[in-house]
């Protein structure tokens, strides 16, 4: 038997503004490479989540 944890998913708006917000410090604290290397990474493990997320699927 395998052992599943149930976690609850993050709303498709709240990925949203907390991508905004991580993008909003890395250009201000950071320079340019930064933001912009920052930008890819982020923009990487958002897809990834926001594909992984079920409500994205009962559409189809």
């Amino acid at each position: 038997m395998e052992h599943h944890s149930d976690s609850q998913k993050l709303p498709n708006w709240l990925m949203l503004v907390i991508f905004i917000t991580i993008m909003t410090v890395l250009f201000i604290f950071g320079d340019l490479f930064t933001f912009i290397i920052g930008i890819f990474i982020m923009a990487g493990i958002f897809a990834g989540g926001y594909d992984k997320n079920p409500a994205n699927h009962e559409h189809h």
